[in-house]
């Protein structure tokens, strides 16, 4: 008689693995009677099973902000409504949108608004010269450009989009191009209460075509082009809020605090890195908030300005908090981008666990989010006054990613001007 024992694994988080049955040494009994010769198994080892899935996000903000809040304007130096209710709006930036191919879905979107509770979503079109840009592809990220657009306006949430220029510095280089894009993006969506302009990222190093190379400034350089900029937007859009980026990679504040752009609903851009600015940015922004001028944050990350660093959660909180005594909101960036960069939130390195698939696919789980990334989700949550639930696996059920860093990167530890 052969004596054999089953061993099974009890289901775990609705998935289970049933391992291949285990005998016991056989134990053999003489009787009488001819028997057939029964099969023995030899004694195994259960085979290592594969990590358990970790639950993807589930929604919970169904209040978009646009049917909640419609037109925004600015009063005085603050976003609000049309009847001057205070707006904050918190959300995330892209990367530029070559560095983000096949991201931005519908399922995206909808992960970001619902899951994570952003109000606005910030688009970086690539305004630089390289062979993959809006400059030398225009009809190829036009097209990317308003098909995000159309999927915030789906959604119900605010969209930015940005002229993501900073490797060539002074804005003027490609003015003639911005001036073509933003006249295009306000004559298909000057009626639409989603949309605001950033007319420029993060201006910085010498002057287009100045044979003395004197720095970009606020002055000479990012004024002049935006006001021209604006002039083209606002011949066909009268209403919806204009961005315009500072110069010093948009943490000169002050200058256009002193000498403001002319017109309504104009609003200007500060950029700031929790590991690296300090204090002194934020008397700065304090300032020239009390000046007059309406601040918004379009980038911000919880790392040092390289990004290279792990995200520094005592500092981003810090900074945030300022950001909301100050009424001021927000955009983190990056929400993803194909890099291994500690400043995005959805990381692109999974070491194998996850697939291209799955990032694009939205309704992330915990294992696919950064530290940054969770802190951002956490308190664009918390804005809503909601929480992401509890789940069911423990901390050291989580995989090890490693620090996320980019070991080649070696931007220096000063404003990026890659961002």
């Amino acid at each position: 008689m052969i004596l054999a024992m089953s061993l099974t694994l009890l289901p775990l988080m609705s998935c289970s693995k049933n391992l291949g049955p285990e005998t016991l040494p056989s134990t053999t009994v003489t009787v009488p009677t001819e028997t057939t010769p029964t099969e023995t198994t030899a004694e195994t080892t259960p085979a290592e099973t594969e990590p358990l899935p970790q639950p993807t996000s589930i929604p919970l903000v169904t209040n978009m902000p646009v049917k909640q809040y419609g037109q925004l304007i600015v009063t005085g130096n603050q976003i609000t409504t049309k009847s001057k209710a205070p707006v904050i709006l918190r959300g995330v930036s892209s990367s530029p949108l070559n560095e983000c191919a096949g991201f931005y879905g519908i399922e995206t979107v909808k992960t970001i608004a619902e899951d994570w509770g952003a109000d606005v979503i910030r688009i970086s079109v690539p305004a630089d010269k390289s062979e993959d840009s809006y400059i030398t592809q225009t009809e190829k990220y036009f097209k990317q450009t308003c098909d995000i657009i159309d999927l915030c306006i789906s959604q119900g949430i605010y969209v930015i989009v940005n002229w993501h220029n900073s490797a060539n510095g002074d804005p003027n280089t490609y003015k003639k191009q911005a001036v073509a894009f933003f006249t295009r993006i306000a004559g298909i969506y000057a009626d639409s209460p989603n949309v605001m302009y950033e007319v420029c990222n993060e201006s910085n190093g010498v002057r287009y075509g100045d044979k003395k190379k004197r720095a970009v400034d606020w002055k000479n350089s990012v004024k002049p082009f935006a006001e021209e900029v604006i002039k083209a937007i606002r011949a066909i859009d009268k209403d919806n809020i204009i961005i315009v980026g500072t110069s010093d990679y948009c943490r000169d504040i002050e200058a256009a605090a002193n000498n403001p752009i002319k017109g309504s609903n104009i609003v200007y851009s500060v950029h700031f890195s929790a590991g690296t600015d300090t204090e002194e940015l934020q008397t700065k922004i304090h300032n020239s908030k009390q000046k007059g001028i309406c601040i918004f944050v379009t980038e911000w990350e919880a790392t040092d300005s390289s990004g290279v660093s792990a995200a520094n959660a005592e500092n981003t909180a810090k900074w945030l908090d300022f950001l909301d005594e100050s009424e001021i909101g927000w955009c983190n960036a990056y929400i993803y981008a194909n890099n291994t960069s500690n400043r995005n939130g959805i990381l692109f390195d999974t070491n194998g666990r996850y697939s291209l698939e799955d990032i694009f696919a939205g309704h992330w789980p915990d294992g696919l989010i950064s530290p940054s990334g969770i802190i951002v989700r956490d308190r664009l949550l918390a804005a809503k006054g909601t929480k992401k639930p509890d789940t069911v696996y423990t901390p050291e059920e989580l995989p090890d990613f490693g620090d996320g860093g980019d070991e080649g990167d070696d931007e220096p530890d000063a404003p990026d001007p890659e961002d």
